[in-house]
C-alpha cells in the first residue's frame, strides 16, 4: 500500500449502524452471510482492530447480544441514521466516532486510520468521491450533537443535507485517497439483492 497507518487502537468510538429495516433487500443485512459469517462480524472484526470503543446502532439489541459491545437504541427510533449516529454519539466514549453502515463488506482498516489521521479540529470528516457524498463511512465529532437533536426534532432527517450544511467539515477527495486505489469498492454497500450480488462478483477477485 505505501503507506504505514498504524495498528494501535484509537482512542475514539467506532459506530456500526445495523438499525436499518432492509426493505429493498427483503431482510436483515447485518446477517447477510459474506464469506461464511454475517456482515455484521465482518464489520466487528474491522472496529475491533481499530478503534478503543465499538458500538451497534440498533432498536433490536437481542439480536446483538452475543458479540460483546455495547448495543445502543434511538432517542428518536424510525428516524433513520441521523437517529442512530445521535444515541451513539451522544453515548460515546470518546470525542470523535466514525460512522459506518453495516452493510458494507469491503470495510478496510487502513482506509478508516488514514481518515482518522486526516482529522485536523474539524467536527465532520467524510469522503466525497466523484460528487457523491459518503455520510455513512465518516467521523464525527460530539459537537455535532446538537444541531443533530435539532434536525431529529425537525424531522430533516437527510444525513448528506446535514453533513453539506455543516460549517465545520472537510472532505476527502479521490486524490486524498491515492494510496487507496480500490477506494470506491471500500466504500461500497448493499441496498438491493442486485447490489449484494455484484459485490459478491468483485469478492470473487482480489481487490
Amino acid at each position: 500500500m505505501g503507506a504505514d497507518y498504524g495498528q494501535t487502537l484509537l482512542p475514539m468510538t467506532g459506530i456500526i449502524l445495523a438499525g436499518g429495516k432492509s426493505s429493498r433487500m427483503g431482510c436483515n443485512k447485518a446477517f447477510i452471510e459474506w464469506d461464511g459469517a454475517p456482515l455484521i462480524e465482518h464489520s466487528l472484526a474491522v472496529f475491533n482492530a481499530v478503534f478503543a470503543e465499538v458500538m451497534i446502532s440498533s432498536n433490536h439489541p437481542e439480536l446483538y447480544a452475543d458479540y460483546g459491545v455495547k448495543v445502543i437504541k434511538d432517542n428518536y427510533p424510525d428516524h433513520g441514521p441521523l437517529g442512530g449516529l445521535e444515541a451513539c454519539l451522544r453515548e460515546a466514549r470518546y470525542d470523535y466516532a466514525f460512522f459506518a453502515a453495516c452493510d458494507m463488506p469491503f470495510l478496510n482498516t487502513e482506509v478508516i486510520r488514514f481518515m482518522a489521521e486526516e482529522i485536523k479540529g474539524e467536527d465532520i470528516l467524510v469522503p466525497e468521491i466523484e460528487g457523491v457524498v459518503h455520510p455513512l463511512h465518516a467521523f464525527y465529532h460530539k459537537n455535532c450533537l446538537p444541531l443533530l437533536a435539532e434536525s431529529l426534532k425537525a424531522k430533516h432527517l437527510k444525513l448528506t443535507k446535514l453533513v453539506q450544511q455543516y460549517s465545520r467539515v472537510r472532505y476527502l477527495r479521490e486524490k486524498d485517497f491515492r494510496d487507496f486505489p480500490a477506494i470506491h469498492l471500500f466504500l461500497s454497500n448493499m441496498n438491493t439483492p442486485q447490489e449484494c450480488l455484484e459485490l459478491r462478483q468483485h469478492n470473487s477477485h482480489s481487490i
